[in-house]
């Protein structure tokens, strides 16, 4: 852009150069009053006013060449044209004429069975019940085989494009034969439905049929428990057809029956968790099942599902062993505070319990006797040798009592009887009286009357035997002698001793039961997991 100055200038009309710059004035009228105006063009020369000009239009080709070179680079990809609707539903419509095409009978009926394929795509293990003995899973079923009669390579007339493969809607699959596929194993099974029906069907031009659709199945499971909480289970999935038979119908895993080295690929798993196990392996299979309507070719997919402990560690087994450490307390009180020490011993004793019943109705009523049931039992044993241990230290404690205050009893009655060796003018005053001096009389026939001058402090004092006293004879005296000493036996055995003991042992043989508990169902389940048939594979490898 050129920029021009004008400016005005009292000068006379005329044309004066100056320092490269052109001045042209222009007079007004003359008669009307006006003063005369100029006006300056700035810069110099008009060359440069045309080498401007150029510049400008130079500008302006370039950017419409740039814009039209953009827009041949948008329209260089010719649009695909689209492929005639009416000659696809024309097709479509001549696949299941029923002149031709009959739904009820299988393709190559007598002859040779229909190759079916089956692949699935897991995506989740929802649950795994151990009371149900089941689990669910979540997964995509795809199916393929071919039926010459829905062949239509020849459909195409010269000139016309091919084509590649047809792909309609679920409902189309109702109007074609397919295989009566079932899940032998299944407990309740459902097809999802939202937005529509998860179904999916394509058709080669060859003829090949190819379906997928999700499902929700709840199989069984049957589980061994032995060596829960550190178990391992295998589940697996059956796949068969209900009425054709292996002549009519023979299954394979994968897309291509030839290939059988791939057939663990027919089966892959989405990155998912269980709350309780840990999928690691899995292992694809065929068998044949016979029944007494023929034999069938049966698929199944087993998956290795590993528990995990983390649950039953923080809820039953730590809770157990603080429950048994409790216990050990009341060996620690005084053998006097008996209120403390029951309450203890029966606080521990219902709560373990109450552990057990808990963990026992949230499992199956099986027979055998599970890993944890040995644990729980052997915790709930110790409790209760906790409680039955003061009631033998506080029956011994009161034995002891017993046996002192029978002693000092027993030693007021056997003090020593003294009596004088002069007569006194008192009758006998009982029969042992009076059988002593009827049995001595003949030695003492009358006891001597203490003189008057006698100093009794220097006369000594009789004693009186000890007297038997048995059923058929009567009072007679015994031959003085020792007492039988009381048997040492469980002399040494006391209370005090027991708990001590007890403080020790109890500890000890606990820390003993676990360190062997745990070890043996450790390599236990180690060798349970331990797949080392052939066949096996991880499932990470392939999710």
């Amino acid at each position: 852009v050129l920029p021009y100055i004008f400016s005005s200038r009292s000068t006379p009309n005329q044309q004066t150069r100056t320092g490269g710059q052109t001045l042209l004035s222009a007079q007004n009228a003359p008669g009307r009053g006006m003063s005369k105006r100029k006006f300056a063009i700035w810069p110099g020369s008009m060359a440069s006013v045309a080498w401007y000009h150029y510049s400008i239009v130079a500008l302006a080709l370039l950017a419409s060449g740039s814009s039209a070179q953009y827009d041949e680079f948008e329209t260089t990809v010719p649009p695909k044209p689209a492929i005639d609707t009416n000659r696809l539903s024309a097709v479509l419509d001549r696949l299941i004429n029923k002149t031709t095409y009959d739904k009820r009978l299988r393709p190559m009926y007598g002859g040779v069975p229909v190759d079916v394929g089956i692949t699935i795509h897991v995506s989740s293990i929802s649950a795994v019940s151990e009371v149900d003995m089941d689990f669910t899973l979540d997964f995509y079923m795809r199916q393929t085989w071919k039926d010459p009669r829905l062949a239509f390579a020849d459909a195409t007339a010269p000139g016309e494009e091919k084509i590649p493969s047809l792909t309609v809607g679920v409902d189309y699959l109702d109007k074609l034969w397919k295989p009566d596929t079932f899940f032998p194993n299944e407990k309740k099974s459902f097809f999802h439905t939202a937005t529509t029906h998860n179904s999916f069907l394509r058709i080669d031009p060859d003829g090949t049929v190819f379906t997928s659709q999700r499902l929700t199945v709840t199989a069984t499971c049957p589980m061994k428990l032995q060596l829960f909480p550190m178990d391992s289970q295998r589940c697996r999935l059956e796949i068969e057809s209900y009425g054709y038979t292996r002549a009519e119908i023979d299954y394979f895993w994968g897309t291509n029956k030839s290939i059988t080295a791939e057939a663990h690929k027919a089966v892959a798993f989405d990155s998912f968790t269980l709350p309780q196990f840990k999928q690691t392996r899995y292992i694809v299979n065929h068998t044949e099942a016979v029944t007494s309507s023929g034999k069938y070719v049966r698929l199944y997919v087993e998956v290795l599902l590993v528990r995990n402990m983390g649950f039953y560690s923080m809820n039953i087994v730590i809770p157990s062993m603080l429950i048994v450490t409790i216990s050990w307390v009341s060996f620690w009180l005084n053998r006097e505070a008996s209120p403390a020490r029951v309450g203890l011993g029966v606080t521990t004793v219902l709560t373990m319990t109450t552990l057990i019943t808990t963990t026992n109705n949230s499992m199956p009523k099986v027979s055998y006797i599970k890993g944890l049931d040995v644990f729980l039992n052997f915790c709930f044993v110790m409790v209760f040798a906790s409680l039955v241990e003061y009631a033998v230290v506080s029956y011994m404690n009161k034995r002891i009592v017993l046996k002192r205050q029978k002693r000092q009893k027993a030693q007021e009655q056997q003090q020593r009887q003294e009596r004088p060796m002069f007569a006194s003018p008192a009758k006998p005053n009982n029969n042992v009286d009076a059988f002593y001096m009827g049995a001595h009389h003949s030695s003492m026939h009358q006891l001597m009357e203490i003189p008057p001058d006698c100093d009794c402090r220097t006369i000594p004092l009789q004693q009186h035997p000890r007297l038997t006293a048995e059923p058929s004879t009567p009072l007679w005296p015994a031959p003085f002698g020792r007492a039988k000493k009381a048997t040492r036996t469980c002399s040494n055995i006391t209370p005090a001793k027991i708990d001590k003991c007890s403080r020790y042992l109890f500890p000890l043989l606990f820390g003993g039961f676990n360190v062997l508990y745990w070890t043996i169902l450790t390599v236990l389940s180690s060798m349970s997991e331990s797949t080392t048939m052939e066949g096996w594979y991880d499932i990470d490898k392939t999710g």
